[in-house]
């Protein structure tokens, strides 16, 4: 056998997919060895029946295979070691694992290169029985044994069903290429009977990137120099596709440059490090802390860099955004005020502008994140824990030796401007799944053994994935999980309170022992949590579960900045009923 294999890296430090040739191979080798090259090194999944011999080719491989209780959780753990090590792949069955859409969708909307990898039925199987089990049979449907690939079409940017041994390996190349390119999954189904199928020798020579029109890019970088010439107090917005492209240096070089201010995205949280002295803090629009609100608001031009609008961004539309001048630099458009440059690559555009031949450096007042007062937190041993005091004791334990993971809640907002370094925070800020942060903490510790990585969820988010805890039990991993029992859904009661976002409670600190592992301690005071917090943080090798209990009406400052746009938005929308009450 001959096969020349790269050695897994950083995808940080990679610029391009490198080459790749086998002369003697299947599919299931090939792709697995494609895989590892680009530094996938464990596949997360659920076997089943039409899986079951591609999941013995994966435990036979180098790579480890990561059985999990369930596959949505298993499509959480692949999105968030996509965004940690740049690529991430899933594993499931036909049929019944199409559980793992709602993760994947949320791999789409945010941008985290998963490849899906399902099994199916051999064809000629399903010409002699159409009625197999896990099949979805669509009557409407003239090739019904196509049904789930149209299904993940919606939801990924490249789909190849490998039925061919000739052509699969050049659909394999093509399918993870996309991937890499569009920073978006893809789906490989593989029929169960073509798994150990031999491939003929195979080269993979990457296709060229695309490449802007070098007049039109000449243009769009002189036009953006000229705006910058004219502005008084520009501002740079970081969103996540920065991070996602691994442009966050090309950036920097064009803030430092012109020493122009950064704020984030709340997607974009950690695209760089948030001591950089050019940080602001996160911009949500009405949403953000006052201070950096009033900066971003004050400027005259906006630098949009890899941000994406959306009604979370913009702090549910409460953004004011509509500056005198305003450059767009995403996967989608590179504008300048009124004017698109369509045959102008966004990279390309963002890597000029460290080049514009000026040397205007800009001396603008901005609130620099590097002096936000750190957290007051001094634990009193009678004083009920609060909302406000729970995350500053959170942030004033955290280090650059620790991944902080928010679920959706108060939590999110709570976290959101904690002052991180680079990649060092995930969250689901813009497609707001529940239940993502306790899988999430689980790949996010197996990728990162060395890191201590830290989850913080709800009572809701928890009660939804929290027994996943049993895959961190069986693989090593010791996340630690705060859960803030706020007693129900604490994001929803603001839009409408009802008795429909009550849940009921668990003694969440107990769980470990019907895990059989981990440790649960339950915080009720101030001195109990950061006495739990600080035993958590200096004992590794197993999870931890600090259960915290909050009034339903104690929220922190940034949810308390939601509740009043939902309040106002409330009031304005239905006249005569009120605003609602935020719980």
């Amino acid at each position: 056998m001959s096969i020349a294999i790269k050695q897994p890296g950083d995808k940080k430090s990679e610029k391009a997919i490198p080459p790749f040739h086998t002369a003697d191979s299947t599919i299931s080798k090939y792709l697995l060895d494609r895989l590892l090259t680009l530094g996938v090194k464990h596949i997360f999944g659920v076997p089943g029946d039409y899986i079951l011999k591609l999941n013995k080719r994966i435990e036979e491989h180098e790579m480890a295979f990561i059985n999990t209780t369930r596959e949505h959780t298993a499509g959480y753990m692949a999105d968030a070691y996509a965004r940690l090590q740049g690529l991430a792949a899933v594993c499931i069955t036909y049929g019944v694992g199409i559980s793992v859409a709602n993760a994947i969708a949320q791999a789409y909307v945010e941008s985290c290169p998963v490849v899906v990898i399902s099994g199916s039925v051999s064809h000629d199987e399903f010409a002699k029985c159409p009625h197999l089990h896990h099949l979805i049979n669509t009557s409407s449907s003239t090739r019904r044994d196509r049904t789930q690939m149209e299904i993940f079409k919606q939801i990924t940017v490249a789909q190849a069903v490998l039925n061919d041994p000739v052509t699969a390996a050049a659909e394999i190349d093509q399918v993870i290429e996309t991937c890499l390119r569009e920073q978006k999954p893809v789906y490989i189904e593989i029929p169960r009977n073509m798994v150990d199928s031999e491939i003929p020798e195979h080269h993979y020579i990457p296709t060229p990137t695309k490449k802007s029109d070098p007049d039109e890019l000449l243009e769009a970088t002189a036009k953006i120099g000229k705006v910058i010439e004219q502005s008084k107090r520009p501002f740079i917005w970081l969103g996540h596709e920065v991070q996602r492209h691994n442009l966050r240096q090309q950036l920097l070089a064009f803030a430092e440059k012109f020493h122009i201010p950064i704020v984030s995205t709340l997607l974009g949280k950690t695209a760089i490090s948030e001591r950089h002295p050019l940080y602001s803090g996160i911009y949500i629009g009405e949403i953000s802390r006052p201070e950096v609100r009033e900066f971003v608001e004050g400027c005259d031009c906006a630098i949009h860099c890899g941000v994406v609008l959306n009604d979370v961004n913009t702090g549910l539309l409460s953004a004011k955004i509509d500056h005198d001048h305003r450059v767009i630099l995403n996967e989608t458009t590179v504008a300048v005020d009124n004017r698109t440059y369509e045959k102008v690559v966004w990279k390309e555009a963002l890597k000029s502008l460290a080049k514009i031949d000026s040397n205007k450096r800009f001396k603008i007042n901005y609130p620099a994140n590097i002096d936000r007062q750190p957290p007051v937190f001094s634990a009193s041993k009678t004083k009920p824990l609060t909302a406000t005091s729970l995350y500053n004791a959170i942030e004033k334990n955290l280090s650059h030796d620790h991944i902080l993971i928010a679920d959706i809640g108060d939590v999110l907002f709570g976290t959101a401007d904690y002052t991180l370094e680079q990649d060092c925070y995930l969250s689901s800020a813009y497609y707001a799944t529940v239940g993502f942060a306790i899988p999430a903490a689980i790949a996010a510790q197996i990728y990162s053994p060395k890191k201590r990585v830290i989850a913080v969820v709800g009572d809701g988010a928890f009660q939804m994935t929290g027994t996943e805890l049993s895959t961190a039990l069986r693989f090593g991993a010791d996340p630690i999980v705060i859960v803030v029992n706020n007693h129900g859904y604490s994001m929803e009661r603001p839009i409408v309170e009802g008795t429909f976002n009550d849940i009921v409670n668990w003694n969440y600190s107990k769980v470990t022992e019907l895990l059989g592992g981990g440790k649960g301690i339950l915080a009720t005071t101030e001195d109990e949590f950061a006495e739990a917090l600080t035993q958590a943080l200096g004992e590794r090798g197993t999870p931890y579960i600090i259960e915290v209990s909050l009034d339903k009406s104690d929220i922190s400052p940034g949810m308390a900045r939601f509740a009043d746009i939902i309040n106002r938005k409330t009031a304005t929308t239905e006249p005569g009923k009120g605003s609602t009450h935020a719980t």
